[in-house]
């Protein structure tokens, strides 16, 4: 099995922290990729990084987030083997990551802050919408760019093919 780089995913997932363009969990996907194309304790480190760069730039106390994503990271990187390595595989593995991450937040949340009152619109919006959220931005954003990618070089090869051709032809001509 041959490892790809995951540090573009990395970038984009970056990107999204920093920016916080719309309400996800921006490491979700990377994690997703990063267990699928990394071994176990390079999967672990690059996970609590993940982490330590959202406590520094989240309001909780700080690590949480790091203990959060090595939680997940210990959980769920055994998961990577039912998972097709193809946009939908990416997606409902974002998904899976998103739901641990939360119950893990939630779980920590108790015991941080025990103001955070438990209701069934909170409920059905931590545990429902914001994972398929997460999972839809897996697709847009890290799974679409790589198929316009390989349908442009695709394109781009089958043209200059065609163009070797016409030459090809243009020559042959009297």
């Amino acid at each position: 099995m041959t490892r790809q780089k995951t540090w573009p995913f990395f970038l984009i997932a970056l990107f999204f922290a920093l920016t916080s363009l719309f309400p996800v969990l921006p490491f979700s996907p990377y994690l997703a990729i990063l267990y699928r194309q990394s071994e176990w304790l390079k999967a672990l480190w690059i996970s609590v990084l993940c982490g330590l760069i959202l406590d520094l730039l989240g309001a909780s106390p700080f690590g949480l987030h790091a203990l959060q994503m090595l939680l997940v990271t210990v959980s769920l990187y055994r998961m990577r083997i039912y998972f097709i390595n193809k946009p939908i595989g990416l997606a409902s593995y974002t998904a899976l990551i998103s739901l641990a991450l939360t119950i893990f937040s939630r779980f920590s949340l108790i015991f941080y802050d025990a103001g955070l009152p438990f209701t069934f619109k909170g409920l059905v919006t931590d545990f429902i919408f914001m994972p398929f959220i997460d999972a839809l931005y897996a697709f847009l954003f890290f799974s679409c760019p790589l198929i316009l990618y390989r349908l442009l070089r695709k394109l781009y090869f089958h043209f200059l093919f065609l163009k070797k051709e016409t030459n090809k032809k243009e020559e042959e001509l009297p």
